[in-house]
């Protein structure tokens, strides 16, 4: 028998809060990134309840967690447990990286630095002067919003399924940093205009990812054409239906896996201080999309 040592007892801990967590991909990701520089720590998804969240944020602090990583639907609800939250974090209300340091938790959102890299490096195009619509209006829309309106977007049209959360996160973007984000209906006329006239269509929900892969955010199927980059922040399954609709209408499509992976590149290095070369994330990145394939 061969003896395991992978753990021992100054293995230290990173792990993934939210719910569900089965179809996530970010154990291997950042266990292979351990692996691969030599760090004895060891990452664990761990579903989480709503009522429990307080009681596990302090359990992993506890614990002496190194840090963690928050999915949906707990990225906002995360904030009020966090000891300080950076000022990009809370312009975006949302956490999604914790890093635990001497006993305090600070948070931050690696999510929209993650979105960028991703977009550009597999669409090839920048944001300045394009027209992007954003479906949904939880944190990662505003966090993507955010993003956008600093790159110089020239519209952002938003739609959601409860007005009221789009209205409020216009009002966050519009107020702080200019006036880009304007809301619409999912059955206005002047949404599928919008929609027809975007350069960059963005799904930022989790409508159509596993298990329930026959479902899309937007019934416009019929709407998508072939000068739109459409990207869908869901990696599992690897195209959504909503991906497979615009991809049917000649539109370049663009999965979530990229932005997971530079996403959680930015988490790996907060929570050790490593910087990997960009030959290093490229050779990573070939390896780490074959895990969607296996």
């Amino acid at each position: 028998m061969k003896i395991d040592v992978r753990v021992t007892g100054k293995t230290k801990l990173l792990g993934l809060i939210g719910n569900p967590v089965e179809h996530s991909i970010s154990p291997q990701l950042h266990n292979s990134l351990s692996s691969l520089l030599g760090h004895d720590l060891v990452y664990v998804p761990l579903k989480v309840e709503k009522q429990n969240i307080g009681a596990v944020v302090n359990a992993l602090k506890r614990l002496e967690f190194v840090g963690f990583n928050v999915t949906v639907p707990y990225k906002r609800e995360i904030m009020k447990y966090i000891d300080e939250n950076t000022k990009e974090a809370i312009l975006m209300g949302a956490v999604n990286t914790v890093k635990n340091i001497d006993g305090r938790l600070f948070g931050y959102n690696t999510d929209a630095e993650g979105f960028a890299r991703s977009f550009k490096e597999e669409s090839g195009v920048g944001f300045a002067g394009k027209k992007v619509v954003i479906i949904g209006a939880g944190g990662v829309a505003r966090s993507i919003a955010v993003k956008l309106a600093k790159k110089g977007v020239e519209k952002i049209s938003l739609v959601n399924r409860t007005p009221l959360k789009a209205v409020e996160l216009a009002d966050v973007v519009n107020e702080n940093i200019r006036e880009v984000v304007q809301v619409y209906n999912f059955n206005d006329k002047t949404f599928m205009m919008a929609f027809e006239e975007s350069d960059i269509i963005i799904n930022t929900t989790s409508v159509g990812m596993f298990p329930d892969v026959n479902n899309t955010p937007v019934k416009v199927k019929n709407r998508f054409h072939k000068n739109q980059i459409v990207y869908d922040v869901i990696y599992n399954p690897v195209k959504t239906k909503f991906l497979k609709d615009a991809e049917k209408a000649g539109a370049k499509v663009i999965n979530g896996l990229g932005m997971l992976f530079y996403q959680g590149i930015s988490a790996y290095e907060i929570w050790t201080g490593v910087k990997f070369s960009e030959e290093d994330l490229s050779k990573i990145f070939a390896s780490f999309k074959k895990i969607l394939k296996m």
